[in-house]
């Protein structure tokens, strides 16, 4: 696989991989609002997708019957430190599994993932929160 960045105007680049998708994005570091797309914001949503696979990987392993995953990647500025944001993590099952057991999992997978190893070697913290709804809850959750 391979990634090229090129730079457009000001702090706009293009970003093509080899499978031919173009995505244009703004230097996370100069931008002033939440509105366009950032290379950062690509990794977080890389993040989420890892540990979405790992999860039910490690879900499967101890043969949990579930019905739905949801896994919810946020980052939040921390004043003061270095790095200077903190990452959330909170993933929600649909499952009758007990909670300490999911949680272990959502521990394994954050663990096994590469951006996971790669925030803890850079001193990134990451929050990490399991929801274990029941169906009924879960659907509550979603119709209000």
């Amino acid at each position: 696989m391979k990634t090229t960045a090129k730079w457009i105007s000001e702090n706009h680049y293009i970003l093509n991989n080899s499978k031919y998708l173009n995505v244009a994005v703004t230097d996370p570091l100069s931008r002033d609002d939440n509105y366009e797309l950032n290379c950062f914001d690509l990794v977080l949503m890389g993040f989420a997708g890892c540990v979405t696979a790992e999860i039910k990987k490690e879900i499967n392993k101890h043969s949990i019957a579930i019905q739905d995953l949801v896994t919810d990647v946020s980052i939040e500025k921390v004043k003061m430190t270095h790095p200077n944001f903190a990452i959330y993590l909170e993933c929600k099952v649909k499952s009758n599994a007990h909670t300490e057991l999911l949680e272990e999992c959502l521990e394994k997978a954050i663990n096994n993932s590469m951006l996971g190893i790669l925030f803890e070697k850079a001193g990134i913290e990451v929050h990490r929160k399991i929801v274990a709804l029941t169906p009924a809850q879960f659907a509550e959750m979603y119709t209000g």
